[in-house]
């Protein structure tokens, strides 16, 4: 048995992101400025954004998507148990390859990574995205969902034995 439920991760992910929304929305350099994403920039060698001094268009945009995650998450974490369990596993593997995507992007299509390089005709299509906010985003996001995931295939585990038990006490009973 996990020793924190995966619905509880979820629920603590989904006020991380309300949370989130509220400093983009307001304070946009409280979120860039954090030693997480400062140590995680410099150790892939990622350039550090330095545009969201100031709340910004760009800022509430991100601050309603991450509002809107974090309350769908919530809402989704409270269904039943069998209706949350059938709706996480389908989820939880397709945000894992998006972040591992998002990441892996950052890190290997950077100036000067494996297949970034500086092209003579300008920036490339998704040059905002190689950052140290955004690697260290999807890096964050990636771990923990992988954590659900694992706490996820426990817990289906554990319910099916419970559901052959039930069956088996059942069928005693006849």
């Amino acid at each position: 048995m996990a020793l924190i439920s995966a619905y509880t991760i979820i629920r603590a992910i989904s006020l991380f992101h309300m949370t989130a929304a509220y400093f983009f929305l307001v304070t946009p350099k409280t979120i860039v400025d954090q030693n997480v994403v400062f140590i995680l920039g410099e150790a892939m060698k990622l350039p550090h954004v330095t545009s969201m001094d100031k709340p910004s268009e760009g800022s509430a945009f991100i601050a309603v998507i991450l509002a809107l995650l974090g309350v769908s998450d919530l809402t989704a974490a409270n269904m039943t148990e069998e209706v949350a369990l059938q709706y996480w596993l389908a989820n939880v593997p397709v945000r894992l390859c998006f972040f591992f995507v998002i990441s892996g992007y950052a890190y290997l299509f950077k100036e000067g990574g494996t297949f970034g390089s500086k092209q003579a005709y300008g920036d490339s299509v998704g040059e905002p995205l190689q950052n140290s906010l955004v690697f260290a985003w999807g890096f964050l996001e990636l771990a923990a969902w992988f954590w659900i995931f694992t706490s996820l295939r426990e817990e289906r585990r554990q319910l099916q034995q419970r559901h052959l038990d039930h069956l088996k006490a059942e069928q005693d009973s006849l």
